[in-house]
C-alpha cells in the first residue's frame, strides 16, 4: 500500500514539475529556443556544410499523413498508412534495379543519410489520436556526443482501424493497419578530418488489411451518419499484405592534404581540395500477400487459400573520387550492385555495374548542377540518366531551369511477376523520358510567390490496366504541368495556396486531373502576456474529375481504368497552440460530412474518413 501511495505521489510531483517547466514564464525559467540543423551527406561529398533548419514552429496537422498535406493532389484508401498515388508526379525513374513497388513510399523513410547539428541534445515527442483507434507516435532525438561524434534517431508508429467494412472475417485484422519506421544516423571524423564515416540504418514495415473497396458504392451513397460504418461489405474478406524493408548504409571519406599539423588542428572541409569516397549498402525488401478466402469475382479464377511472397536483396559498393578546381567541383565513381530476387520459388540474380558522374559550378549568384549515370553491365545495361540544372539569384528573386534525359529498363515486376492469382513474363523495351523544367520565386516582405513548369515527353510508358493486366504504350505521351504557390505570413494572418494545372496527351496511359488546388488559411494571436501563441485555421484540397486509377491489393499497384472519379473536398478546421516548446492542437476533420451529400470518396471504392475530432501534441525537450 505504501509503495502505491509513493508511486502516486511521485506521478503527481512529476506532472506538476513538467507543467511548471512549460507554463512558468518567470525569469528563472526563461525559455531559449534551440536551433537544430541537418546536413545531407551529399553536401559532405562536395566538401560543403550547407544545412537546413528543423522546423520548430507551430505544429501542423497531418505532417505524418502526406495525402492530406504536402502531397496533394493524391488519392489513397481513406486512412493513414494506406497506399498513396500522387497525381502530379512526372515519369522520371531511378536508374537501378527496382521491384517497382512505390505505393507506400511517401510513408517510408528513405535511405539518404543526414546528420544533425545541435548545441544541446534535442528530443521531439509527437502524439496524435482520434476515433477508431487511430494513434500516431513519433520520436526524434539528436545530439552531439562529442565535437566529432553525432547521433540521431527517428521513430514513427501509426495504428489505424479499418472503417466501414462489416464482413471482414477476422476481427483482429479489421484493426490491422499499422506502419513502423525507424532510422538511426551516426557520424564521426578524426581530429584532422582526413577520415570521416557516416552510417545509417533504416527499418520500414507496413501491415494492412486488404479490403479491395466496397462491394456496392450505391449502398454507401444511400446511407448516412452512423449507418454508413456498419452496413458496407468489403470486396475482400480474408486478405492482408505486408511490405518490409531494412537498409544498412555506410559512407566513408578519405581526404589527402589539408592544413592540419601536429600543433594545429583544422576540422573544416574547406581545407581539402580532393577526396576519395566509398558507399556501401545492404538493402533487404520483403513483400507478402495472403488471402484465406479468395473470391473468384476478384481474381477471375477459382482459388484456394494462398500466400504470395517476394524477397529482394541488394548489396552494393560505390567507389569514387572528387576533385575541386574552384569554382568547379567534379565527382566520378563506379558502382557494383549484386541483386538476388526470390519470387514464389523462382530465383533471379544480377550483377550490375554503373558509371556515375556529378558536377557543380558556382560563380557568385550563379550555379550549375549536373549528374549522369550509365548502366554498363547487368539488368540496366545500356540505360542512362542525365540531368542538369542552372540557377541564379538576384536580391529576392530566384530562378532556375533544367533538362533531363533518360532511357531506363522497366522495373522488375513490370517485366516479371509470378503470383498465384496472376502471372506475366514480358520483354518490354526501355522507357524513354525527356524533360524541360524551370521554376521562379520572389519574396516580397511577408509574401512569397513561386511558379514551376515542366514539359515532359515519354515513349514506352508501362501502365497497369484493367483488373490485373499490364501494358506498354510504344508511342509518345506528353505531359505539361504548371504549378503556382502563394504564401502570406503576417503577424496575425497567413495563408498557403497551391494551384496545379496539368495536361496529359493520353488519359488512358497517363491519367491526370486537369486542375487541382490546396488551400490553408489561418489567423494567429498571443494570449497570457504573449506567452501563449494560438492559431485558428481551415484547410481543404480538391482536384477536377478524371479517370482515376483503382488500387489492386494483390498486385499492389494502381490500375488505370475508365471510371470517372469526382473529388470530394473535405473541410478541416483546426486550432493550434504553443507555449515555449510545447504544441497542442485539435482538428475537426471533414466537418461538412452530410452537408454536401453522402457520396464522399478518397479513391474509387474507398470512402473518405468520416467526420472526426483529433488531438495532436508535440513537445520539444530541449530547455
Amino acid at each position: 500500500m505504501n509503495q502505491r501511495l509513493a508511486s502516486l505521489l511521485l506521478c503527481i510531483i512529476s506532472a506538476f514539475a513538467a507543467q511548471s517547466q512549460i507554463l512558468d514564464t518567470s525569469e528563472t525559467h526563461t525559455y531559449k529556443p534551440l536551433e537544430v540543423d541537418r546536413i545531407e551527406v551529399e553536401d559532405i561529398l562536395f566538401l560543403t556544410l550547407d544545412s537546413s533548419a528543423v522546423d520548430t514552429g507551430l505544429n501542423r496537422f497531418y505532417d505524418y499523413y502526406p495525402a492530406y498535406g504536402r502531397l496533394s493532389p493524391a488519392i489513397d484508401l481513406g486512412l493513414e498508412a494506406s497506399p498513396i498515388l500522387r497525381l502530379d508526379e512526372t515519369n522520371e525513374n531511378d536508374l537501378n534495379l527496382n521491384l517497382g513497388l512505390s505505393h507506400m513510399a511517401p510513408y517510408f523513410y528513405d535511405e539518404k543519410i543526414h546528420l544533425y547539428q545541435t548545441k544541446r541534445p534535442f528530443t521531439r515527442l509527437s502524439y496524435s489520436q482520434g476515433p477508431n483507434e487511430m494513434i500516431n507516435i513519433e520520436v526524434t532525438h539528436a545530439q552531439q556526443i562529442s565535437d566529432r561524434l553525432t547521433f540521431g534517431l527517428n521513430y514513427r508508429r501509426i495504428k489505424n482501424q479499418s472503417l466501414y467494412y462489416s464482413n471482414v472475417t477476422n476481427v483482429s485484422r479489421v484493426r490491422m493497419r499499422s506502419l513502423f519506421n525507424t532510422k538511426f544516423y551516426t557520424g564521426y571524423y578524426t581530429d584532422n578530418r582526413k577520415y570521416e564515416i557516416v552510417t545509417s540504418y533504416v527499418w520500414n514495415k507496413s501491415k494492412n488489411i486488404e479490403t479491395g473497396g466496397f462491394v456496392s458504392d450505391s449502398l454507401f451513397n444511400l446511407l448516412s451518419g452512423r449507418d454508413k460504418i456498419d452496413n458496407n461489405e468489403a470486396s475482400f474478406v480474408g486478405a492482408y499484405g505486408i511490405l518490409a524493408q531494412n537498409t544498412f548504409k555506410i559512407s566513408q571519406f578519405y581526404r589527402p592534404g589539408g592544413k592540419s599539423t601536429d600543433s594545429t588542428k583544422d576540422n573544416s572541409l574547406s581545407q581539402f581540395k580532393s577526396q576519395f569516397y566509398l558507399n556501401t549498402e545492404l538493402d533487404n525488401r520483403r513483400v507478402e500477400y495472403e488471402d484465406n478466402l479468395p473470391d473468384s469475382n476478384n481474381y477471375g479464377v477459382n482459388l484456394a487459400a494462398f500466400k504470395d511472397s517476394i524477397y529482394h536483396r541488394t548489396f552494393s559498393n560505390e567507389g569514387g573520387i572528387l576533385i575541386t578546381l574552384k569554382p568547379l567541383t567534379l565527382a566520378a565513381s563506379v558502382t557494383h550492385a549484386y541483386n538476388r530476387i526470390y519470387m514464389n520459388g523462382v530465383t533471379d540474380a544480377f550483377n550490375n555495374v554503373y558509371l556515375n558522374g556529378k558536377g557543380r559550378l558556382s560563380i557568385k549568384q550563379f550555379a550549375i548542377n549536373a549528374e549522369a549515370r550509365f548502366g554498363v553491365l547487368g539488368y540496366n545495361l545500356g540505360d542512362y540518366h542525365i540531368k542538369g540544372r542552372a540557377s541564379t539569384r538576384y536580391k529576392q528573386f530566384n530562378v532556375q531551369a533544367g533538362v533531363l534525359s533518360q532511357l531506363v529498363e522497366p522495373n522488375f515486376l513490370e517485366n516479371t511477376l509470378f503470383s498465384t492469382a496472376v502471372q506475366w513474363s514480358n520483354s518490354y523495351s526501355k522507357v524513354s523520358v525527356n524533360q524541360l523544367f524551370g521554376d521562379a520565386s520572389i519574396k516580397l516582405k511577408d509574401q512569397t510567390i513561386s511558379g514551376w513548369i515542366v514539359a515532359e515527353t515519354s515513349n514506352g510508358l508501362i501502365y497497369y490496366s484493367g483488373t490485373n493486366s499490364i501494358e506498354q504504350f510504344n508511342d509518345f505521351v506528353t505531359l505539361l504541368k504548371t504549378q503556382v504557390t502563394y504564401t502570406v505570413k503576417k503577424p496575425h494572418f497567413g495563408t498557403d495556396i497551391k494551384l496545379v494545372l496539368q495536361n496529359s496527351s493520353n488519359q488512358q496511359v497517363l491519367p491526370r486531373p486537369n486542375t487541382s488546388a490546396f488551400g490553408n488559411i489561418y489567423t494567429q494571436f498571443r494570449l497570457f502576456n504573449k506567452n501563449l501563441r494560438v492559431q485558428l485555421g481551415a484547410q481543404t484540397f480538391w482536384f477536377s474529375d478524371f479517370k482515376s486509377p483503382t488500387y489492386n491489393p494483390y498486385t499492389r499497384q494502381w490500375h488505370n481504368g475508365s471510371q470517372n472519379f469526382s473529388s470530394y473536398p473535405p473541410i478541416n478546421l483546426y486550432t493550434n497552440a504553443r507555449v515555449k516548446s510545447f504544441c497542442f492542437g485539435i482538428e475537426f476533420f471533414h466537418v461538412q460530412q452530410g452537408l454536401m451529400g453522402n457520396s464522399y470518396y478518397s479513391s474509387p471504392g474507398y470512402p473518405l474518413m468520416p467526420r472526426s475530432l483529433r488531438i495532436n501534441l508535440r513537445w520539444d525537450l530541449n530547455n
